[in-house]
């Protein structure tokens, strides 16, 4: 009889912890790039972790669905990607979905600021040609980023292909990414709500943080003119106030032509630029011949996060690496 009663005893408690994690499961949430992953992961901390469709260096325009990927979105409650200006691979997916999930594309959110794509090779003047951005600024709380608003108008009308998909390394656009997470969250999962918000305020305040750091950090090198692997910092450098001049390839899987690169040579030595950022996978060689031709300084800067392990510190980590990476090359140059 004890026996029976501690059998039955044990077999309702797992009802009620079964009942209870039923009810608390966090939603599956799909990403796509690893920053995404990133501010995902973070405002979910404690309920559960987004699913990371590129784990690698896979470019976000050509990548091909494997069947596990497949599999998680065909069960998502929710996927967050960028959209036209990036993951093209994810277009077609989408659109066949034959289940309900929230389908959070950033490039149609008001609240996410895009900027046209620069033209490859030199620039003109510091920061490209196309000095404006697209979308709405945006705060959270009271912090202000009026200093950063260089002009920018809404998207109606506008067509993203022609933008430049790199949106986290801007922290205001990062800042909109939690909110947006937090509050999509809270809507299809009451339960959980009260914690996305708290973890969306830890990362909030972490954001501003963070900013203030690289503002300081980076402050006695804005003058100092750079040039890129392909332009994948345009977000970071505006933001931020940098001297980028120009970037010697027009993508990343695409090398520059031989009057490219002269070109670039000769730009290099005209502006006197300090420094030449690479990216993990970009071509070494076309480095080497920039760099021995112009007598100039090679960094590396990784806005994927590539070399970082996913999760939720990825983010912060990734943006601080940059600074940390930018400062060493546009300043003492040591590594």
């Amino acid at each position: 009889m004890i026996q029976s009663q501690r059998v039955a005893t044990i077999a309702c408690a797992a009802v009620l912890c079964w009942q209870t994690t039923t009810v608390m499961a966090a939603p599956s949430v799909v990403t796509t790039v690893r920053p995404l992953h990133s501010l995902a992961a973070a405002v979910m901390d404690g309920a559960g972790e987004p699913v990371l469709l590129l784990d690698g260096a896979e470019s976000p325009h050509s990548y091909a669905l494997t069947p596990s990927d497949a599999t998680a979105l065909s069960q998502a409650d929710v996927v967050l990607w960028i959209g036209e200006p990036l993951e093209t691979f994810l277009e077609r997916p989408l659109a066949a979905l034959s289940n309900d999930a929230r389908i959070i594309t950033l490039a149609e959110r008001p609240e996410v600021r895009f900027r046209e794509n620069r033209d490859g090779g030199v620039w003109d003047t510091a920061g490209g040609d196309h000095d404006h951005d697209h979308g709405h600024s945006h705060s959270h709380d009271d912090h202000d980023h009026a200093d950063h608003d260089d002009g920018g108008h809404d998207h109606a009308g506008h067509d993203h292909g022609e933008d430049d998909g790199h949106i986290w390394l801007d922290p205001r656009n990062a800042a909109a990414i939690v909110s947006i997470v937090r509050d999509t969250l809270s809507d299809i999962d009451p339960d959980n709500a009260a914690l996305y918000g708290a973890n969306a305020e830890a990362a909030l305040t972490r954001l501003e943080s963070l900013e203030a750091e690289i503002k300081a950090q980076l402050a006695d090198v804005t003058e100092q003119p750079f040039l890129t692997a392909h332009d994948s910092l345009q977000y970071f450098d505006r933001f931020f106030g940098l001297n980028a001049a120009g970037a010697i390839a027009v993508t990343p899987d695409q090398a520059p032509s031989a009057q490219r690169l002269a070109q670039i040579e000769q730009r290099v030595r005209e502006l006197g630029a300090v420094c030449l950022l690479s990216e993990p996978g970009f071509q070494p060689s076309v480095m080497s011949v920039v760099k021995d031709a112009a007598q100039t300084r090679v960094g590396q800067v990784d806005p994927l996060g590539l070399l970082i392990e996913p999760g939720a510190d990825l983010y912060f980590g990734l943006m601080t690496n940059l600074a940390n990476d930018l400062s060493v090359c546009l300043g003492s140059g040591e590594s």
